[in-house]
């Protein structure tokens, strides 16, 4: 199966090789036009599910118990511990 494969596709090349540059280009982009714009849709559309899933789970983190939205935590630093070893 493997090889019969392969021996497809030495044709293929051989016979693509073989045309004038005019007509590789047009046959190249007739087929990576269409592969390159779906590959594109369908990362767009995955990227799009994980950060509509990632938004809904950062909201129900952010719902208290009793529904009522909550502010996010903040985390403070101690200004003194911050400039610790600075000259002032």
């Amino acid at each position: 199966m493997f090889s019969a494969l392969v021996s497809w596709w030495d044709g293929v090349e051989l016979w693509m090789a073989q045309l004038p540059f005019v007509l590789q280009f047009v046959l190249v982009m007739a087929v990576l036009l269409p592969l390159a714009w779906l590959a594109a849709f369908v990362i767009d559309r995955g990227v799009d599910g994980v950060s509509a899933r990632l938004r809904r789970h950062r909201r129900s983190r952010l719902r208290s118990h009793d529904g009522k939205p909550r502010q996010p935590e903040v985390p403070t630093t101690d200004t003194a511990q911050h400039h610790e070893g600075t000259a002032q």
